[in-house]
């Protein structure tokens, strides 16, 4: 269909009129004549999703796009990442098999254009249909899992789009194995097909299949379903830890912005470790979690902790965000100095809002600051890494381990928090402090904004202290100036105090199994890194001394000398063989944080306001 253009129908053009008839008359019947061809129908985009059957690890998509404008080409693309997750995860290498066609069943020439986007040449069709089958094999919050009873996809890592028509409103339906269902957070039709009024829309909304159990509760008058893999052994439990969070965040901010909301709990397959692992949505959550007993633990710190995080994004990033958000690129890196406050920030309210809830104790949130303080302490790039330039170099490393990014900006990020939060509240006499600036953010930019700069910030937080806070920012923000802990612990009624540890390492990583204490990891430049030992070995003496658990190796560890060299015999092959160490003397600090014992009456209330009692 050619587009509309005023100049195709001109009044000249016309036939005569009958004598007496006004031309003004003539001219309104005959652009209403016309008005189906202005009304040009927007195209629409259908997505199904199969999996054949339970254990099978790869999906089949179908992507059939309704009433296209005409076009001769049509490109369509998989993002390089899933937002959220900071890292170039390159989705389209578990893509395969990728076909196109018309609505008459005829193929149609495609051929790739880079790593993840293809054109496809479709020749003025109004309908053109997309089918090709992903690897679902990597269980991950940002990517794709498929397993016997239950699995996970990422939007973003299973549905193409066309780079052009992002806002084209979508509808999803599933064809799962007998005994499965889908869960999501998206509308439903009475066809059992969900919808989305943009691409966007569709991939910010976590699915879950299998064999699943869903919780659905009220709060506040909005539908909010619990999904999990089984039946909890505590679902009263659950839904009040749930609804304690959902309250509190409400409270403090002011209403839920969501009409809907849903916690997916997935438990990691196989894995016995404590390890959680969240990703925020606009209208949910995704969490994996390990050992999957936890799930029947739901007072559990970290579970807490990890449920609160991902649930304040609804506010902190979904909605609140940087200006480099407001319009995602999906083929590349999306650059921000601000994650230290997305994420940071968002990691101090976790703790804060679960104080408030009262479902962790002071001390909890006393070991937090210690832990973080202690993390900064010992990490060089604390002081050579800003937070701002930490946001940006993530996606160097990723996400997926953060023993691998120079400056965790979710820890510092949090420190900072907390360290503003005790500025504000100083320079107002606590009248004012970290909830007021996100509120006050909440309203100059909501999410049809473009979202705030990091100038937004400094103005709003001077502005509600009452005085300049530039400075503030560009030293513990953009710069790395030490961080004024011990003052501004002081202000809220707290004490901290770092004593030098020293220990002794030899450089390698030991793991329990059936057949002793493996060693599965050697540092290269450590003591074993340049001895003769080997990842596999098995360790058998230290000093003469056997060691059949971790807890035998640190307790024969705290009886060595330094500079000391110590005989270590292994099993290598069922061959028995002794190396000589001498073990590295690693000297940190451990930070100790408590509250003083006699706080002024100013001290006490900010420490009340901030942690209570």
């Amino acid at each position: 269909m050619m587009p509309f253009s005023v100049r195709t129908f001109r009044v000249r053009s016309l036939p005569l009129r009958p004598a007496g008839f006004p031309s003004q008359l003539l001219l309104w019947f005959f652009l209403l004549g016309w008005t189906p061809l202005l009304a040009v129908a927007q195209p629409t985009v259908d997505y199904r999703i199969t999996i054949s059957a339970p254990g099978d690890d790869e999906a089949r998509i179908e992507m059939t796009i309704h009433n296209l404008d005409g076009r001769e080409t049509l490109d369509v693309a998989l993002p390089a990442w899933t937002p959220g997750s900071y890292e170039i995860l390159n989705h389209a290498k578990h893509l395969f098999e990728l076909t196109a066609q018309g609505p008459d069943g005829q193929p149609l020439l495609l051929r790739r254009r880079d790593k993840q986007t293809w054109r496809v040449r479709c020749a003025g069709q109004s309908t053109v249909i997309l089918r090709y089958g992903l690897l679902c094999d990597r269980q991950s919050v940002d990517s794709n899992w498929l397993g016997p009873d239950y699995g996970q996809l990422a939007g973003a890592a299973t549905l193409l789009y066309v780079p052009d028509g992002r806002h084209w409103p979508a509808t999803l339906t599933f064809h799962l194995p007998q005994g499965w269902q889908a869960a999501l957070p998206l509308p439903r039709r009475a066809d059992q097909s969900y919808t989305a009024e943009s691409y966007d829309a569709l991939i910010d909304a976590p699915i879950a299949v299998g064999r699943l159990t869903r919780l659905d509760i009220s709060v506040r008058n909005k539908p909010i379903a619990i999904v999990t893999t089984r039946p909890p052994k505590d679902p009263a439990g659950l839904q009040k830890a749930v609804t304690t969070i959902i309250e509190t965040y409400a409270d403090l901010m002011g209403g839920l912005p969501f009409e809907q909301y849903m916690f997916q709990y997935l438990p990691f397959a196989d894995e016995d470790d404590e390890r959680l692992e969240g990703l925020e949505h606009a209208n949910g959550t995704l969490i994996n979690y390990a050992p999957e007993d936890l799930l029947d633990q739901p007072q559990t710190k970290n579970w807490l902790v990890v449920t609160a995080h991902e649930f304040f994004h609804a506010w902190n990033v979904k909605r609140l965000r940087p200006r480099e958000f407001a319009d995602y690129t999906l083929d590349r890196e999306l650059y921000t100095p601000q994650l230290w406050f997305a994420e940071g920030v968002t990691e101090y309210y976790a703790w804060r809002g679960l104080r408030r809830a009262g479902l962790i104790s002071a001390a909890d949130f006393d070991e937090a600051i210690r832990s973080t303080l202690t993390y900064l302490a010992n990490n060089p790039a604390a002081g050579q890494v800003s937070l701002a330039e930490a946001s940006i170099g993530t996606w160097l490393t990723g996400t997926s381990s953060f023993e691998d990014i120079p400056l965790d900006y979710y820890r510092k990020g949090f420190i900072v928090g907390l360290l503003l939060d005790i500025e504000i509240r100083t320079r107002t006499s606590n009248a004012r402090g970290l909830d007021d600036l996100m509120r006050q953010l909440m309203r100059d930019f909501p999410p049809e904004s473009q979202g705030y700069r990091h100038e937004d910030i400094i103005a709003t937080a001077s502005k509600l202290a009452g005085t300049d806070l530039e400075s503030w920012f560009r030293r513990y923000v953009e710069g790395t100036d030490e961080l004024p802990l011990e003052t501004a612990l002081n202000h809220m009624g707290m004490a901290m105090l770092a004593e030098p540890m020293t220990e002794l390492d030899f450089g390698f990583e030991l793991e329990a199994t059936p057949a002793g204490l493996e060693i599965v990891e050697i540092d290269p430049d450590s003591p074993a890194g340049e001895s003769d030992l080997e990842e596999g070995d098995l360790l058998r003496t230290v000093a003469g001394k056997p060691v059949r658990s971790e807890a035998d190796f640190a307790a024969v560890l705290s009886t060595l000398q330094p500079q000391k060299a110590v005989k270590l015999t292994v099993l290598r092959e069922k061959r028995p063989l002794t190396v000589t160490l001498t073990p590295e003397v690693i000297t940190t600090l451990d930070v100790a944080v408590g509250p003083l014992p006699n706080p002024t009456p100013a001290q006490k209330a900010l420490r009340v306001a901030l942690r209570g009692e």
